[in-house]
């Protein structure tokens, strides 16, 4: 068969996502230049030409936009990642895909079965491997296999493709979870630790990893336990089906710790903040430009001082699928809100947009719990009390919220437990709506995009740590 090879430049064409490539027809052999020319990629599927469409469409502008990610997610010092690497789709090749150097081999029988599936993830994997060089010529020696195959697997279900929860662990198969079980397994109990010390700690696992330093010492030096005690307690938050998917963990900060900002690895894995600790930039009242005196910068929190000169505030972009995450502090007996694709379409921020209920447990009036979708879904019953699980933190003390929204799954986590999921436009979710006070609301959760927004007119509460991370649906 006879080759063709093209190379695009910037100069040459328009960029994607940071890469520059054809649009038609796709060649063969594809060549990006990513990152203004920084780096290049080979896409090579001469002898695959029923992936190259594909290849061209759907996976060129995932290796454009992630490369560079992945580079600033794992660096150290004095360290450079590869300038080129190339990609081979080979009619032989067998298993799925592997990396040796800066050379990726993927199994074109396999991608055929996967194109809608996780063929993409499985590259962004492999990205991870081209961007990793670990040589092992230290006086440790190489990494652990599982650390090296548990932090690519980390960036692929943690980072590129949360929305499929490919790394969660059931709570059949919890028992025999090992924090050393390599892929997802690992890449679990590292988005655990990564929550539970910060995601720095993915950063210093890497570079110790490159430079052959990962032993005994290393664990105690990042975390102040060594690795089969961090396994311990990892596998403990499995014990129930609430925490199954152990994501955001909510640690208190000590008084110290930076507040409202991001690391650079969050920079780098996509996280935008949607409060910079000193200004209410980027929020307005519900159908208004300005906001009400209710809302006010107060000791570095976004803060309802006033709820009864407040009103509901959003966002100033709009959102469709996210990763949002934020930690509120409540009045006792305090009630508020946090909503999401909400349009100016209704006559009130709930009127299109789904509820996440914020409140004091303990004292708010409101029978709908914190954590709750406000008269739809609610948490199992815990064992222990009888009653819908509850792992909110009194007032006083601060809570976080992971909200996840996608079209294939919505899920609620508070302090680090996962209360439900479900999905959008579901069958069961529309009979939920019908059965429900919004069931008259024609706007209501039809949007497949809108405003983020936060309650103020039941009560006192802080944010702070607001920050949110589009990613993209799955197909």
């Amino acid at each position: 068969m006879k080759q063709t090879s093209l190379l695009i430049t910037a100069a040459a064409l328009a960029a994607f996502s940071g890469a520059a490539r054809a649009v038609d027809p796709a060649p063969a052999r594809e060549i990006l230049a990513i990152d203004s020319g920084k780096y290049e990629a080979t896409i090579d599927t001469t002898e695959t030409p029923d992936l190259t469409a594909w290849a061209h469409s759907e996976l060129a502008p995932v290796v454009g936009q992630w490369y560079p990610k992945i580079v600033a997610l794992l660096p150290s010092e004095g360290y450079e990642a590869p300038k080129k690497f190339d990609i081979f789709f080979g009619k032989e090749a067998a298993g799925v895909a592997a990396t040796r150097g800066t050379h990726i081999t993927c199994s074109a029988d396999w991608y055929r079965k996967n194109l809608k599936g996780e063929a993409l993830g499985s590259v962004v994997h492999e990205l991870v491997h081209v961007v990793q060089q670990y040589g092992g010529r230290g006086a440790l020696g190489r990494p652990p296999g599982w650390l090296v195959e548990g932090l690519a697997d980390y960036v692929r279900w943690y980072l590129y493709e949360p929305q499929s929860h490919g790394a969660d662990i059931s709570p059949r198969r919890a028992a025999g979870a090992r924090y050393d079980g390599s892929y997802r397994v690992s890449a679990n109990f590292l988005n655990w630790l990564a929550t539970k010390h910060g995601t720095e700690v993915i950063a210093k696992l890497n570079a110790a990893s490159r430079e052959s330093k990962v032993g005994p010492d290393l664990w105690k030096t990042l975390t102040g336990s060594s690795v089969e005690e961090l396994g311990t307690a990892w596998q403990l938050t499995l014990d129930t089906p609430a925490a199954a998917a152990p994501a955001a963990a909510a640690e208190k900060k000590p008084a110290d710790a930076a507040q409202n900002v991001l690391t650079d690895a969050e920079k780098a894995a996509g996280w935008k903040l949607l409060f910079n600790g000193t200004s209410l930039e980027g929020w307005h009242n519900f159908k208004k430009d300005t906001i009400k005196p209710g809302w006010t910068v107060k000791d570095g929190t976004l803060a309802c001082v006033d709820p009864h000169n407040a009103g509901d505030i959003v966002t100033t972009d709009m959102y469709d699928s996210f990763e949002l995450q934020l930690e509120y502090n409540i009045s006792e007996g305090g009630n508020s809100g946090l909503m999401y694709h909400v349009t100016n379409d209704g006559g009130a921020a709930w009127a299109t947009g789904p509820e996440v209920q914020l409140e004091d447990n303990a004292k708010a009036a409101d029978p709908q719990r914190c954590g709750w979708l406000y008269a739809l879904y609610q948490p199992p019953d815990d064992p222990k009390t009888g009653r819908p699980l509850d792992a909110t933190k009194p007032p006083g003390q601060w809570n976080h919220v992971r909200l996840l929204i996608s079209p294939e799954k919505c899920e609620h986590v508070i302090n680090g437990v996962k209360y439900f999921e479900y999905v959008l436009g579901s069958e069961d979710f529309n009979k939920r709506v019908a059965a429900s006070k919004f069931g008259s609301m024609a706007g209501f959760a039809k949007a497949p995009s809108g405003f983020i927004a936060l309650q103020g007119d039941h009560g006192q509460v802080a944010f702070r740590n607001v920050k949110v991370r589009p990613i993209k649906a799955a197909k």
